[in-house]
This record gives C-alpha cells, sequence and structure tokens, in this order.
C-alpha cells in the first residue's frame, strides 16, 4: 500500500460497541480527511451487528478477530497487515476526539524527539488527563477550544487514548493480553530507553460511559481484575469530599485492608484502621496550648524548614531520629529549622536529642488553638461507601469486614475535623518562617499529609525523605506525599520511573558509611538476624532454623517490627522453649543490630539494605511467596540487588539453611561502598536542597 507518512494510522480495537464505532468513524473521517490517514476498526468477538456493518464500509479498514485472544496479539496483527511508518493513534470505541486534537496530538509529537507517545485530557481520564465533567460532546468541544496550546511532559498516560510515534508501537508486547497491561508495558519500555510522554491540553477526548470489557474479563479474569484495580486506585485520586482528597488520607490503610481481606501478605499487617476508636481529636489544656503558642512567636525565617515526627531512637549515646537525622545535620545550620511533632514536651527535657534548630510542637495543642471543624457522619459514610468502599467491593469480588468500615469511617471522620485546624497552623508557621523548601519523612502520616496540602496551596516545594524502600507508582498530585522523594539508592529511583514516577531521585543518605560500631566476634557464637516487615512466614524460618541448628553454635536474633503485636507472655514462652532465639525490640536500632551480627535475613523488609554497608554481614533476601495485586517492585530492587552481588536469595528454608551453613567469619561479602548506597549523598543532598535557594 502506498501512504502519505505524514498521516496517522487510527485504530480503534471494539466489542459489542457498534453504535460508538459508527459515532467515532464519522468524527475520524472528518478529522482525518486529506491527511493521507487511514482508518481500521478491529471488531473482537462482536455479536451486535458490527461485523456486518464493518464488511459494507468502503472508506475505512477492517479486521475480524474471533480467533484472536488478547490485546497485545491484535495489536501485532494490526502492525503487520498496516505498518508503513504513520504514527499510531490507538482509541477505544468509547472515546471520542474533539475537532483538531488529533492534529494538536501529532503537532506536540513532531515536536521533540524524545516524546515516544501523547494524549490528550478528557472526563473520564484521571490525573493529568482529566478535563471538566463535560455531559455533552459540545461541552467537550467547548472546552477544548477555550485551552491554550501546551503541554505538560509526564511518565504516565492513560491506556484508554493515545497517539505513538511511529516504530515505539514495537515496544507493544504480544503477549500482553489486557489493553492496560499492554500498554503499561509499552509505558515502561519507553522510559527504559529515556523517551518521555505528553498531555496536550487543548486536545480533548469525551466519553459518554466506559469501555467494554467484557472480551479481556474472559480472556484473562485474574490479569483484567489487578488493572481495574489499579485504575480504580488511581482514579482515587480525583476524588474530593468537601474540597479535601479524602482518599489520600485513607489510603495506606484501604491497600492494607485489600491485603488483608484477599490475604494476599500471610501477616498480620498493620491494624492501625481496625484499632482507630476515636472520632474526636484530643485537645491539650490552655497552659499547653498557650506555651505552644509562645514558642510558635519564636520561629524565626529559614530558607528549609524540616517538619518531623518523634519517631527517634537511641544510638551511641544521642536520641536520633533514624530516617531524617544525617539529612538535617548536613545542611548548615543557619538555612534551617526543625518544628517536630511530640505527645509530651516535658519528657524531652531529659534525653539528649543531636537536632539543632527544633522546636517541640505539642500534637494535641493545634486543635485546642485552631479549633475543630464540624462534620457529618452520615454523609462521610455515604461518601466512602458510594465512591471508595463498594466500588472496591465490586472490582475485587469481596465484602469488607465491618470492624474495617467502621475503622475508615471513623478515621475519615476524625481526619475532616481535625485538618481544618492544621492547616490554619501550617498557614501560620508557613507565613513565619518563609521557607523556600519545606522537607519530612513519612510523608503518608496524617500530619504530614496536611503539610502537603498546605504546601501545595502556597506553592512551596515539597521534598520526602524515604524511610525505607518506597518506590512510588504513577506520579497523581493528589495522591503523592510530596513533590519530589529522595531515595537511598539510584536504583530504587529508576525502578520508580520506570513505574511511571519521574519525581524518586536517588541521592542515597549521608555518612552511611561512617561510624559503625563493629561488636567484637571472637570466640562468640555466629549471630543471625532476622528482620521482620510483618511477613508471618519470617518468625516460622527463624523457629525452624533455630531448632536446626547447633545450640552451642548459633544464636537467632528476631527483630520485631515496631508495629509487630507479641505480648510479653508470648515472647518468654518461646525464649524458654527455644533456647537459641532471641527477640529484639522494634525500638533497636538497626545499626546497633548489624555490629552485633554475623548473618542478615529478611524477606521484604528495607532493613536488609541497612545492612549492606557492613561487608563483613552476608545478606540474605528469602524469596517473598506473597502475591499481590499491586505492583511489588521491592522484590525487583531486591533481585537487582542480588544480581550485583551485594546480597544472595534463598529461594526457601533448605537454600535458607544451606546459605547459613555456608558462612564463614572473616569473610568480606561486598565492596565498600556497594553499588546499593552511594558514598557522596551528602553532597548530592546538599546541590539538591540549595537548588531551591
Amino acid at each position: 500500500m502506498d501512504h502519505d507518512h505524514t498521516g496517522i494510522l487510527a485504530v480503534i480495537v471494539a466489542h459489542n460497541e457498534c453504535r460508538s464505532v459508527k459515532i467515532n468513524v464519522r468524527i475520524l473521517l472528518d478529522e482525518l480527511a486529506g491527511t493521507g490517514s487511514e482508518i481500521v476498526v478491529v471488531d473482537n468477538y462482536s455479536n451486535d451487528g458490527l461485523q456486518e456493518w464493518l464488511s459494507a464500509q468502503r472508506a475505512i479498514s477492517s479486521i475480524i478477530c474471533d480467533n484472536m485472544q488478547g490485546y497485545g496479539t491484535i495489536l501485532s496483527v494490526v502492525l503487520r497487515e498496516f505498518k508503513d511508518h504513520r504514527d499510531l493513534l490507538l482509541l477505544r470505541a468509547n472515546c471520542f476526539l474533539t475537532p483538531g486534537s488529533i492534529a494538536a496530538l501529532k503537532e506536540t509529537l513532531d515536536a521533540q524527539e524524545e516524546i515516544a507517545a501523547a494524549a490528550p485530557v478528557g472526563n473520564l481520564l484521571a490525573g493529568e488527563q482529566k478535563c471538566s465533567e463535560a455531559a455533552t460532546y459540545q461541552e467537550a468541544c467547548r472546552y477544548s477550544s477555550g485551552q491554550a496550546k501546551s503541554f505538560v511532559k509526564t511518565a504516565y498516560l492513560d491506556a484508554d487514548v493515545m497517539l505513538l510515534k511511529r516504530d515505539t508501537a514495537l515496544y507493544i508486547r504480544e503477549n500482553a493480553q489486557i489493553p492496560l497491561a499492554a500498554m503499561r508495558e509499552y509505558r515502561r519500555e519507553v522510559l527504559k530507553r529515556g523517551g518521555s510522554f505528553a498531555v496536550v491540553k487543548n486536545a480533548v477526548c469525551f466519553s459518554v460511559c466506559a469501555a467494554n470489557e467484557e472480551a479481556y474479563r474472559t480472556f484473562a479474569p485474574e490479569v483484567h481484575k489487578k488493572e481495574q484495580l489499579l485504575r480504580l486506585l488511581y482514579r482515587f485520586g480525583d476524588l474530593t469530599y468537601e474540597g479535601v482528597h479524602l482518599y489520600k488520607y485513607l489510603e495506606p490503610d484501604i491497600v492494607n485492608g485489600i491485603y488483608q481481606q484477599k490475604k494476599l501478605h500471610n501477616t498480620v499487617r498493620d491494624r492501625s484502621i481496625y484499632m482507630w476508636q476515636s472520632e474526636q481529636p484530643v485537645r491539650s489544656s490552655r497552659e499547653e496550648a498557650q506555651a505552644a503558642e509562645k514558642m510558635l512567636e519564636t520561629l524565626p525565617q529559614k530558607e528549609v524548614l524540616f517538619v518531623t515526627l518523634f519517631l527517634r531512637r537511641m544510638y551511641q549515646g544521642r536520641f536520633e531520629h533514624t530516617a531524617i537525622e544525617p539529612f538535617i545535620e548536613s545542611i548548615g545550620e543557619e538555612k534551617y529549622l526543625d518544628l517536630e511533632f511530640v505527645s509530651d514536651v516535658a519528657a524531652q527535657e531529659s534525653f539528649q536529642i543531636p537536632t539543632k534548630n527544633r522546636y517541640a510542637m505539642l500534637i494535641s495543642a493545634v486543635p485546642a488553638i485552631y479549633g475543630i471543624q464540624d462534620t457529618d457522619r452520615q454523609r462521610i459514610s455515604d461518601y466512602l461507601w458510594e465512591n471508595i468502599i463498594h466500588p472496591l467491593e465490586q472490582v475485587l469480588q469481596i465484602q469488607f469486614p465491618l470492624d474495617f468500615l467502621k475503622g475508615c469511617l471513623s478515621k475519615a471522620v476524625y481526619i475532616l475535623k481535625e485538618r481544618s485546624g492544621f492547616l490554619k497552623f501550617y498557614r501560620n508557621v508557613i507565613e513565619k518562617v518563609k521557607p523556600k523548601v519545606i522537607l519530612y519523612s513519612h510523608g503518608q502520616d496524617r500530619l504530614l499529609d496536611y503539610l502537603r496540602d498546605a504546601a501545595l496551596e502556597a506553592g512551596i516545594p515539597t521534598l520526602e525523605i524515604a524511610h525505607g524502600v518506597t518506590v512510588l507508582g504513577a506520579y497523581h498530585k493528589h495522591l503523592a506525599y510530596a513533590d519530589k522523594v529522595v531515595a537511598f539508592s539510584s536504583m530504587i529511583a529508576e525502578k520508580s520511573r520506570l513505574s511511571g514516577n519521574p519525581y524518586v531521585l536517588g541521592i542515597g543518605k549521608p555518612d552511611v558509611y561512617k561510624n559503625q560500631k563493629i561488636y567484637q566476634k571472637d570466640h562468640l557464637k555466629i549471630v543471625i538476624a532476622f528482620i521482620s516487615s510483618l511477613e508471618g512466614e519470617l518468625f516460622t524460618y527463624a523457629k525452624n532454623l533455630a531448632d536446626r541448628l547447633d545450640k552451642q553454635k548459633y544464636q537467632i536474633i528476631y527483630k520485631m517490627h515496631s508495629a509487630e503485636l507479641w505480648t510479653d507472655q508470648e515472647i518468654q514462652t518461646i525464649e524458654s522453649m527455644c533456647i537459641n532465639l532471641k527477640f529484639a525490640g522494634g525500638n533497636m536500632d538497626i545499626r546497633d543490630l548489624a555490629g552485633m551480627s554475623d548473618i542478615a535475613v529478611g524477606i521484604c523488609s528495607t532493613g536488609i539494605f541497612d545492612m549492606l554497608p557492613y561487608p563483613m554481614v552476608k545478606v540474605i533476601a528469602v524469596r517473598d511467596k506473597a502475591e499481590y495485586d499491586l505492583p511489588n517492585t521491592l522484590a525487583e530492587i531486591i533481585q537487582e540487588t542480588a544480581d550485583r552481588g551485594e546480597l544472595v536469595i534463598a529461594e526457601d528454608e533448605t537454600q535458607l539453611y544451606e546459605e547459613v551453613m555456608d558462612y564463614e567469619r572473616g569473610t568480606q561479602y561486598r565492596k565498600v561502598p556497594g553499588s546499593f548506597w552511594p558514598d557522596d549523598a551528602g553532597e548530592k543532598f546538599q546541590e539538591l536542597v540549595y537548588s531551591y535557594l
């Protein structure tokens, strides 16, 4: 076929969507007339008259694919039949582009070499791609005509409609059965090759219905369910209750609720939502509130504002904020102040806290000073059920327990009562300090969620210091906990970028190789530290290994997670029965544990990465057997770390035992510095922070 390569190849894949296809073809014929373009409709098992209608058309091409299963397979056939190096417009049958949109997409695609695909905004899309809630096609046309010609670079595109640049369509894998899965793999391959995407503001698609997913449920029901869940969770970021993006505050609890209900993690996961009882924020006494107000009056102006939670541990005589202290100390004292939330101001006086320019803020004083908002409990309950809980139950085909529903409601009521006062508090702090950048760790905590909202409102950039090996998926402004995340490794940053978030920076952790206290191990037992991240099977591994090993030669230490639920009686009973197994509390600093250990074992705990700067410690990751409905990128990071020789992966208990028996004291198991932890983190972090100043 002799085609004008300046045109495009428009492909609509449809299943029992005859009416939508007819409308779409009419629009596309008008838009593409005289451009050397071609329209191909792929009928996928339709029985609504679409096949008969297509057979009578002369202005378009068509493919009937009753014997083909899977979206990737269908697209590969289209590319073989019509491959001529034109850009490829992929449309779900329910997406109708407004006049001029295709030209705007093509212009953007041709404008910059690194843009591999461009997408419009739409009324059924989410995040950056969402336009107004247009109720008619005419309204969508008016919306597009009012938008300036501009585009936003992004790492995330919705799978329903996009214009792909020429040969990048070859990145779509034939074995990807579901449209969302196929296009996510396409995006990942583009990102891996250094490409990017664009959302074009004056290109608009309109839809009055969801795409027909019936065929894909049939082809791959479990994959389809996972893809629908991912899309649903992403769209939750656009929902608001009285102007509040409420889902963001509940996201950790809802994701854990999904894990619990689906038994996707063999563990007692975080039970905070089940234990959430109060719906009324606690107010401090009048005297405590007055003292807090006086403290706030003394806040100086600083260019950098750290806001921290009271999550400190004792290490070498200092009561440190383990996640963020090295970052704070790498910034000059004259540049920053640290505002730290505490539950008891008086109790701080006896601690040796190293943080300079630290101001302790009593949490309960904020509601006392700035007030508590009235809420309508029934309206909140109806909102949660209709917009979040029930849609999740429908997609996952599950029923959440009553305790979970009560916990979500109680937390939502509490947050809406508390949030308005904290926003007033943060506005006051920002006005006094006048920071150019705000930094914090543990961004999912509600107190820091409020801070993120206040910073967005004020237009002040935010940085989150990762407190673990956290990989964030596709970026959505209202689901992100900061504008950028400082991660511990370039490896993590790369995985984040390929997952759809380009705002994760692999800086490292300052001084991670310094001040390591190593215990003298001559003539002592070989110590094997199991580091828990609440996986139920890890304790089983620890106990079984303790039973199997020589009690005179080996000592097992089981380091509990700080949220792990063990009673003193349970611990005493286990330790008395298993004499070479001891529990270590969740507050024990990982560096102290590293100093006394010969071997470290974990499943998905980020604590095993904290062992890597200690070259004489053998680090073993046992393969995670849990299934996930959400992407488990941590497993990829563990695998890549193993591929680089930093740790070893044991597939099961048998291999774990063999790896333990292969350990030899005095062996250097890693080079220092290794490939996971960079040794210039302090300089990188300073450079990043000063770029805001």
